[in-house]
Parts: structure tokens; sequence; C-alpha cells
């Protein structure tokens, strides 16, 4: 499991655009997925920007309960 996210802005014809970043697997690879969210200076953006951050988080929380669930079972078995 490889852990990050971030945001970024790319330019693109002079105007700039916010992108959410985040690594995946995709073929049993780990590879970093860039999510567009809108204009930099949109609040819309801003809005989206923590949607996918809550939900980056979330997947990420729960993907720890369930290794650390795994862990203890193998550890401490019945």
């Amino acid at each position: 499991m490889q852990i990050g996210c971030g945001v970024t802005t790319k330019e693109i014809r002079g105007r700039r655009y916010l992108y959410f970043w985040h690594y995946e697997e995709r073929g049993g690879r780990r590879v970093q997925a860039f999510r567009y969210l809108g204009a930099l200076r949109s609040e819309a953006a801003r809005a989206r920007l923590e949607e996918a951050l809550d939900a980056y988080l979330e997947r990420l929380t729960a993907e720890l309960r369930r290794r650390r669930g795994e862990i203890l079972a193998r550890a401490l078995p019945p």
C-alpha cells in the first residue's frame, strides 16, 4: 500500500486548473492518478477538493482498519 495524496495545478492555454492526486492500484502496480477539479479560483473546485480528500481519507482509514484486523488475527489466533 502506498499512501499519498495532494493537490496540484496545471496550466493549460494560459489558465490554471486544480487537480487532486493520489496513488491507486492498476494492473497490480501503484500509479499516481489525477482528478480534475476545476478552475483554480473556482469555489466549486475547492468544494470538490474537500470532497475528494475526505473520500480518500475514508478509504485509507477503512483499509488500515482491515489490515489491523488481519494482523491481529494472525498474531492472536482464537
